[in-house]
């Protein structure tokens, strides 16, 4: 990259930006079908990192209104029986807000996990 090479951008000539097109009346639709679910994908694990942490029971109901994730947080019973695990996709440019919301509000162990590609 430039930066790893000691470059900076001295002026800026072109803006470009990639699209996909394609013919409504294709004989290859389901290729054009995975090519755009492999974009979507790709496009979704830029924006988004996973938020892992884990709550008490009581506080359950408060931090999922934190993180209510992009459908719905995958909330796991530890073996404890009185504390959870959930899991939530959130936006990376709000992950430092959530993460000191969560810690007020008492959870623990609180992990981000970057996302390399995903299907939505």
């Amino acid at each position: 990259t430039m930066k790893a090479a000691g470059l900076e951008v001295v002026h800026e000539i072109l803006t470009t930006e990639a699209i996909l097109i394609s013919n409504p009346n294709s004989t290859h639709q389901d290729l054009v079908d995975l090519m755009k679910n492999r974009i979507e994908g790709y496009i979704t694990a830029t924006k988004y990192v996973m938020l892992v942490y884990n709550v008490g029971n009581e506080l359950l109901e408060e931090a999922v209104k934190i993180t209510p994730g992009k459908k719905s947080p995958t909330v796991t019973s530890l073996e404890c029986g009185t504390v959870k695990s959930v899991s939530s996709l959130v936006l990376k440019k709000e992950v430092s807000d959530k993460m000191d919301a969560l810690q007020k509000v008492g959870a623990t162990d609180i992990l981000v996990l970057n996302i390399s590609n995903s299907r939505m």
